[in-house]
């Protein structure tokens, strides 16, 4: 619709300078002086649309130059998907909280929830490792024992990650499937194998922390 309306006002502009100019010259073949003014003022006018045109051609040109050295993105997907035969609720509450991290063989010492606010920032997750490092997330989207979509916010770079839980009831209990999301600049390639890897790790880890809940349930 804008690029028609341009045109329609360009052919509008076009109409009146050749009106003009054909007034001009009529005007010159009669001897009268005013020709003269109204062919200079097509000429102006002319001048001023050639001048218009190179102005914004070459901030076209600037724009699509900076567009083009402007770093582009790639995405790498790792998915890992494990069955259990326990309930979604309690694989849930494994998986979900961040205190959920601390467990026997983790490698985080202290985690904690900030909730979200209110037309702001959704509910962070920070985590404590043993060996002094810190690490905070968001969780961006969450159906309670279905779905939670996550993304890493600290320690800042150049890599983007989100990850996706994705949680299924079965005849014998529930389906877990982990999607790691990497997005890099296209000067660095993600470890596709060592993100396949983490994701097995996770969900063959998760059985025993699995039992163990249970039994702490059932002892309950």
């Amino acid at each position: 619709m804008k690029n028609t309306v341009i045109t329609y006002f360009a052919i509008l502009a076009l109409c009146g300078l050749v009106t003009l100019s054909v007034q001009g010259a009529s005007l010159l073949q009669k001897g009268d002086p005013r020709g003269m003014m109204v062919l200079a003022l097509v000429v102006g006018g002319l001048l001023l649309t050639f001048l218009y045109g190179a102005i914004i051609g070459r901030k076209a040109k600037a724009l699509t130059a900076r567009a083009a050295k402007a770093p582009g993105f790639r995405t790498t997907t790792a998915t890992s998907t494990a069955e259990y035969q326990f309930s979604p609720a309690l694989v849930w509450s494994v998986i979900r909280p961040a205190e959920a991290a601390i467990a026997d063989g983790s490698d985080v010492a202290y985690a904690f929830t900030v909730p979200p606010i209110p037309d702001g920032p959704g509910e962070r997750q920070c985590f404590f490792g043993r060996n002094g490092s810190v690490s905070m997330l968001e969780v961006l989207e969450e159906v309670p024992e279905r779905l939670a979509v996550t993304q890493a916010l600290f320690p800042p770079g150049d890599v983007s990650t989100k990850t996706v839980y994705r949680l299924e009831p079965t005849g014998m209990g529930c389906r877990l499937t982990l999607e790691t999301i990497v997005e890099t600049p296209d000067f660095m390639i993600a470890n596709e194998a060592e993100m396949q890897r983490f994701g097995d790790s996770y969900l063959s880890s998760l059985e025993s922390l699995l039992e163990k809940r249970s039994l702490e349930d059932a002892r309950q």
